[in-house]
């Protein structure tokens, strides 16, 4: 068996060659929790095709937090927090209307078709029936918000009986390119939403989540893919309401939106570094997480800006791979966000100063980009990332409120933003009409 730096090689080997980072992003792996990294491969309606970050990391091994939290804890409400709907709050979810153009819109969708035909998966998740769950994930996910507006029950017995079909699941397939880890982090955040909104609850399929899935949530590097991570943790400890895990996917979300977001007043000079499974940090990853990974790393090896004149707050780790996979990761750390408040949870104040200041930084860039079709210094090496540029801004609308920046406010009006695909693709799904303001 290959030791975490041997694997850490191979995976670098990969990348080199163009193996398990393709456009479909399969390769960027988390350095701190022994799980999978990855963010998706565009979805049903016009998402982007690669959620993954282009340097591959080893398997797990460079930088655990730690895996699942399993068996930790109990099952119950700790006092301050009600465990319950992962992302939407209960006020939020009782906002939704049959009265909305947004609903209309996205009942009218694929995915708003009640009579679509679903999959029966094996004992062990193919890779062919992987990418059949992201796009199925999102169907459920949508079926259940139009549910919750206008309780036709055929959409609710169509996603129960959808998440039976995951009761009997063992395992995913494996692949060089932990693609089946990016797309359980894709996936998780969409069936637990979707099962807590119409009040599904079934020990196998809680198992499902919780030990074939929440285990995976993680790998060595790549900053969407450990946001993905992060917000399909968070919304499996909410739904199943298991104290222990919930600490843990809070844990890891705090680490990984400080790796990958960088911001003086918590960091000073030198971003967060990724760290190895002694929890030492590794100059490696870290560059490799950074930008390196492209062939542009924003630090250098003592952890400093390259460039600081062009180094703000709110710098995001992937800035210079493309603007499509920022707003994805982005989109994963703010949802991931919003699950902790809507459970009556405290939000720590460096990861809301965080994720403001990165969606201001980010905003600016994408605004110019649908303004003038150019990409602001520092350009980026892979071109703007496709249609997923447009997503995750309603929600960041939702989650910063009265300190919400123009720009995005100004987002949210664009007709990119606002025309884009209703059902939304990946792990941003029906974003128009869930964060309807």
């Amino acid at each position: 068996m290959l030791g975490s730096d041997s694997r850490w090689l191979v995976g670098m080997f990969c990348v080199l060659l163009g193996h398990g980072c393709s456009s479909r992003d399969e390769g960027p792996g988390n350095s701190a929790t022994g799980g999978s990294t990855q963010s998706g491969t565009g979805g049903a309606e016009g998402g982007s095709d690669s959620g993954g970050s282009p340097a591959v990391g080893g398997s797990g091994g460079e930088g655990g937090m730690g895996g699942a939290a399993t068996g930790t804890g109990g099952v119950g409400d700790p006092p301050g927090l009600t465990f319950g709907y992962p992302l939407h709050s209960q006020q939020e979810i009782d906002a939704w209307s049959t009265s909305s153009s947004e609903y209309t819109r996205l009942a009218n969708s694929w995915a708003g078709n009640t009579s679509r035909d679903h999959t029966s998966y094996d004992i062990e998740i193919s890779s062919v029936e992987r990418d059949i769950l992201k796009d199925e994930s999102v169907y459920m996910k949508v079926q259940a918000v139009l549910w919750a507006a206008d309780a036709n029950p055929e959409r609710r017995t169509k996603v129960a009986a959808m998440l039976d079909e995951l009761r009997s699941v063992e395992s995913f397939q494996t692949d060089p390119g932990e693609q089946y880890r990016l797309v359980a982090g894709w996936s998780c955040t969409n069936l637990a939403q979707a099962a807590a909104i119409i009040d599904y609850e079934d020990p196998d399929f809680t198992n499902f989540l919780v030990e074939v899935c929440y285990p995976i949530l993680d790998w060595t590097n790549g900053p969407n893919w450990h946001a993905s991570f992060a917000d399909s943790r968070l919304a499996i400890a909410a739904y199943v309401g298991d104290v222990g895990l919930w600490a843990d996917a809070k844990s890891y979300f705090y680490q990984r939106v400080a790796q990958s977001i960088y911001h003086s007043t918590f960091d000073g000079d030198k971003v967060v570094p990724l760290l190895n499974n002694s929890g030492v940090p590794h100059v490696g990853l870290t560059t490799l997480h950074w930008g390196g990974g492209v062939g542009a790393s924003q630090v250098n090896e003592d952890f400093t800006p390259v460039d600081p004149d062009q180094f703000p707050d709110g710098v995001n780790a992937e800035r210079m791979r493309d603007l499509g996979h920022v707003s994805m990761g982005l989109g994963a750390f703010m949802h991931a966000a919003r699950t902790i408040l809507a459970q009556g949870d405290d939000l720590e104040t460096h990861a809301f100063s965080r994720l403001r200041e990165a969606y201001s930084h980010h905003g600016d860039r994408v605004l110019a980009y649908l303004e003038t079709g150019v990409i602001p210094d520092p350009d980026t090496i892979q071109g703007d990332g496709g249609g997923s540029l447009n997503q995750a801004w309603f929600g960041a609308r939702k989650l910063f409120g009265v300190e919400t920046p123009a720009v995005v406010t100004t987002l949210c009006a664009r007709p990119e933003v606002t025309g884009f695909a209703p059902a939304g693709a990946n792990h941003l799904v029906a974003e128009a009409f869930t964060d309807e303001m």
